[in-house]
């Protein structure tokens, strides 16, 4: 039977919304069995909690708290929770954990159809690959363990933007991306990707779309520069642009930060997306070969990993930082493990990925982990090695949507 065979049969077992509320309803499964796994459930569970969220959480308490730079500033999160506190009387705890798994199940939702609506790829490739979204340890389970994190929502809002982006749709792009700067500024890196973007498809600095996109930026920097403003008035502090924890000087923020995890940040970095950061690299080297630098995933792949090496000077944990990759790192991984068609070569796909997915819930004790990466990157070398065609063009690039 061919592949084109198989799809048509797949295909013919249900509508377009049956399948994608199929597959809404096992991400949504999937989310349950994570937060059931890792959260803590109990009354004033925020009393554990660590890092960053103690801020956020007395944030949420009251809006406009005084706690350390840069926390004070990222308020959306904090005040939604604290909103939905004071209109319906949900303890502070739950309206948390609420937030994070809404957001978490709607990042995941989002990037399914991503996959599936944008860069056209089968409906096993797409589903599979938003699963293993789902189970990205920095990306969702991290986040039920501390679920008083603006992080959730701040991935959430990074996938809409690059969606966004690459659909070329500037004024939605734009309002995500100063809603998002309100929620962490983080968010404002991605703004200078739009231009880019522009400037890479057609190369003239005076195309519609770039000139559209630096306004973008212009008017992204302006409204979050006014936030700024006014939040430290409501605040009663001052605190300064680019300045750390505490409202030390940046170069006092970059020592800190590079003099933690010494000898484990690669580690640390590879185990975030483990063996397919190899998947990855090979896509990314299809791009090239097949778009060069008119590929929006190289391109805006080259761009947020930079966005992330200057980010890991000012911050210590160095999978938080990185995980803001995961949409393109995954997405990639879709693109490339969708050209493996036949019944066999799915099988081999859906074996990868649920490798990927025990490393990444710790399934895999850690002495053993490295021989897992090694085994399933040799299964991947395998499937390249041995090529099938699938008489289709390779999704990912200029003019196809991606």
């Amino acid at each position: 039977m061919t592949s084109e065979q198989t799809e048509l049969i797949f295909r013919g077992r249900g509508t377009a919304l049956t399948q994608r509320l199929c597959v809404y309803a096992t991400l949504a499964m999937v989310t349950l069995l994570n937060v059931i796994s890792h959260a803590n459930l109990q009354p004033n569970a925020h009393e554990k909690a660590w890092g960053d969220a103690i801020n956020y959480f007395r944030m949420s308490e009251q809006t406009g708290a005084a706690v350390d730079n840069p926390f004070a500033l990222r308020m959306l999160s904090p005040w939604l929770v604290h909103r939905a506190n004071l209109l319906t009387g949900i303890s502070l705890d739950r309206l948390w954990l609420a937030l994070t798994v809404v957001a978490v199940l709607a990042a995941a939702i989002v990037f399914f159809e991503f996959l599936r609506s944008h860069l056209k790829l089968q409906l096993f490739t797409s589903a599979l690959t938003a699963v293993a979204l789902a189970c990205t340890f920095w990306y969702a389970p991290y986040a039920f363990t501390n679920p008083y994190l603006v992080d959730p929502l701040n991935n959430l809002l990074y996938v809409v933007a690059l969606w966004l982006a690459f659909e070329r749709k500037l004024i939605a792009f734009t309002v995500v991306i100063v809603v998002g700067a309100i929620n962490k500024e983080t968010t404002l890196l991605l703004a200078p990707l739009y231009p880019l973007l522009a400037w890479t498809r057609g190369r003239r600095f005076r195309d519609r779309h770039v000139l559209g996109g630096v306004l973008a930026v212009v008017v992204a920097a302006g409204l979050y520069i006014a936030f700024r403003l006014w939040a430290q008035s409501l605040i009663g502090g001052e605190y300064g642009f680019g300045a750390g924890q505490g409202n030390k000087s940046l170069f006092d923020n970059i020592g800190f930060a590079l003099s933690a995890n010494k000898g484990t940040d690669q580690l640390v970095l590879f185990t975030t997306f483990h063996f397919l950061w190899l998947v990855f690299a090979y896509g990314l080297y299809q791009q090239y070969r097949r778009y060069g630098l008119r590929s929006d995933l190289l391109v805006a792949s080259i761009w947020l990993f930079g966005c992330c090496v200057a980010g890991r000077l000012v911050a210590t944990d160095t999978g938080r930082v990185f995980v803001m990759m995961a949409p393109l790192v995954l997405g990639v991984v879709a693109v490339v493990l969708d050209g493996q068609r036949g019944e066999r070569r799915r099988l081999w796909v859906g074996f990868l990925l649920f490798l990927y997915i025990a490393l990444s819930l710790g399934w895999v004790p850690a002495p053993t982990s490295f021989l897992v990466d090694a085994v399933a990157a040799l299964i991947f070398v395998l499937l390249m090695y041995y090529p099938v065609s699938s008489g289709r063009t390779f999704p990912g690039g200029p003019g196809a949507r991606a």
